[in-house]
């Protein structure tokens, strides 16, 4: 996803903060990610359990319409259409490392950011209907026609063929394929089954590998991740999908739980909108519980020999601040831990990191032994995969000589860590996909990694012939390729590159006012056209041979 998952809190945030750290004047940050929000907030979630709500949010909608950004209409460097020659040589080093035929290369959407027919053909209303019908969502907007995918799905789909994509990203919308009644019983819904069975033949004619996602964001309006049923609701829905739709080889359970628990359970920013100090690590228990049952089943009843399933997490790596100081440099290991370890170290070590554990105390729930084992199940080589959604940089610095309590920014000595694509989280950092690569690698040694998001928004202007021809996103994909084929180069083991997004859509509470497709979407007449970035893929994959 990042679908924009963001919301815009540039110039006023969050502040859950001690006292302390209000009279000094820092912000606990530790496990982050790219989400627009108050990383005051989330910090303190994290690094301060016994933190106050002080602070309050000022949200995208309060914004009037984006407006051009001086500085992004004069970085000839981000904007520029004439290749240099650093330039080619780096897309020199993209075709050499990603000249394997086996490579995976993708584009995404998901269901409720893309689909639309929100109340059509049997589908009920999901959480995210119900929070964006409440007007929480930018200017009021939702997901009722997004990009009115469910109609054009074909159009779209002969998009990621002609640019040349291998593999398509998507996910199921649970409610449409598996709506729940007034009892909470579910039910199979025989025209969302067609719907992603019409895809997928279409799919398997042009080629092009599938890999689905089960859940993305949309849940039930009925059920909530912080009751423990759901658990058992999301285990029957996944059997389900395994055994209808027996055409998909690649599948991934969730998508960046952290994001979806901390917004929709901590910050009250994504649905159901709940705010809370520690409700977040709840859903996210009941998450991973939910996918290593799931693992479990998929193991017993439905694997098939080259078939896959992962958990899709993200993360923006960080730098630290002084890197001459030793402090700073724990920092980014601290920051990383708790935030790609709540998800990653269950699945790969079998409970939570020890760091986590110190910080959150009792509010941290357990893992029963038989859970930590199915997790470690979850692991297997055979069919494991590590998903990997990255966007943005950033630095961290040690408070006081402490390494788990960091202070974020993204700006030092003046100068902002890179090009700002989104000045309140993404930044154009190549280096970070690279370190971040490194470090899961390092930690986990997962048998592959896909890399299943990476994009950037229009920055600061989405006038049509600004975003149409997007060179700031083609240096962006370009930069991003170039240190995952050094990765690659490193040994790592690195089996696909998914670009988000095949179409502006969607951005969850931000609604329209982000772009992050290649394929520019008229919201008023749904008119595509595809954007220069869609053309230098078209290109490089033609010339990589895929």
């Amino acid at each position: 996803m990042p679908s924009s998952r963001e919301l815009h809190h540039e110039d006023e945030s969050l502040g859950l903060c001690t006292a302390e750290s209000l009279e000094e004047g820092f912000t606990m940050t530790p496990g982050v990610e790219k989400r627009r929000w108050s990383w005051k907030l989330l910090g303190a979630l994290v690094a301060a359990p016994a933190v106050l709500l002080l602070g309050r949010h000022l949200g995208a909608s309060s914004k009037a319409e984006v407006k051009a950004d001086p500085l992004m209409a004069t970085a000839d460097w981000a904007l520029s259409r004439d290749l240099t020659t650093d330039d080619n040589q780096k897309e020199d080093l993209i075709r050499e490392a990603f000249s394997d035929p086996s490579f995976m290369w993708g584009c995404a959407t998901s269901a409720y950011q893309v689909e639309g027919a929100w109340n059509e053909d049997g589908r009920t209303p999901s959480i995210w209907d119900k929070f964006t019908h409440a007007g929480r969502a930018f200017k009021g907007s939702n997901g009722d026609q997004a990009c009115d995918y469910y109609h054009r799905w074909q159009e779209d789909l002969d998009r990621v063929a002609q640019y040349g994509f291998n593999t398509y990203r998507f996910s199921i919308s649970w409610t449409r394929v598996f709506p729940m009644d007034d009892q909470k019983n579910m039910y199979p819904n025989e025209k969302g089954i067609q719907f992603y069975k019409n895809i997928l033949h279409y799919l398997s004619k042009k080629g092009i590998r599938p890999l689905v996602t089960m859940f993305h964001w949309d849940l039930p309006e009925k059920l909530d991740w912080l009751d423990e049923e759901v658990v058992d609701y999301f285990v029957e829905y996944a059997d389900f999908l395994l055994t209808t739709f027996q055409e998909v080889d690649w599948w991934s359970t969730f998508n960046e739980p952290w994001t979806f628990c901390t917004m929709g359970y901590a910050l009250g920013l994504h649905a159901p909108g709940k705010q809370s100090k520690y409700l977040q690590y709840q859903c996210g228990h009941n998450v991973l519980r939910a996918h290593a049952r799931v693992v479990d089943l998929f193991r017993r009843r439905h694997f098939r020999m080259g078939m896959k399933i992962g958990l899709v997490l993200n993360y923006d790596f960080p730098f630290p601040k002084d890197p001459e100081n030793p402090h700073d440099v724990d920092a980014v290991q601290a920051d990383a831990v708790k935030g790609v370890g709540w998800f990653a170290d269950p699945v790969y070590k079998g409970d939570y990191p020890e760091l986590l554990k110190e910080s959150l105390g009792e509010h941290l729930p357990k893992f029963t032994e038989e859970e930590k084992n199915l997790l470690l199940q979850a692991s297997n080589p055979i069919y494991n995969y590590y998903g990997l959604n990255t966007y943005s940089g950033r630095y961290v610095e040690a408070v006081k000589n402490h390494s788990t309590w960091t202070k974020q920014s993204f700006w030092k000595d003046g100068e902002p860590i890179g090009f700002p694509f989104i000045h309140a989280w993404l930044y154009k950092v190549p280096q970070e996909i690279l370190l971040h690569l490194r470090w899961v690698n390092e930690r986990y040694g997962p048998p592959s990694i896909l890399i299943t998001e990476n994009g950037c928004s229009d920055p600061g202007n989405t006038e049509y012939e600004y975003t149409v021809n997007d060179w700031h996103r083609v240096g962006f994909f370009r930069d991003y390729l170039a240190k995952v084929a050094e990765a690659r180069m490193e040994g790592i083991p690195v089996i696909g590159y998914t670009a988000w997004a095949l179409i502006d859509n969607f951005e969850w509470a931000d609604g329209y006012q982000r772009r992050f497709g290649i394929t520019y979407n008229d919201f008023g007449n749904q008119k595509r056209t595809p954007k220069k970035s869609a053309e230098w893929f078209q290109g490089l994959l033609k010339r990589i041979q895929v």
